[in-house]
């Protein structure tokens, strides 16, 4: 959900607040932000399972 989040209304909500290293701030938080979330939440969650499978093999 927050890579949704960070994706959608970041234009939205970040248009007015300048810019970061020659780039739009809501770019950062949509482009550069939320796939960087997505890919961290994704590992997190593998990680979990991969970790509940290994105690059910034992």
């Amino acid at each position: 959900m927050s890579y949704f989040f960070l994706w959608c209304f970041g234009p939205l909500w970040l248009s007015e607040l300048g810019n970061w290293f020659g780039l739009p701030l809501w770019f950062w938080f949509s482009c550069i932000g939320a796939p960087l979330l997505l890919i961290v939440s994704l590992r997190f969650l593998l990680t979990k399972v991969v970790s509940k499978v290994e105690e059910r093999n034992d």
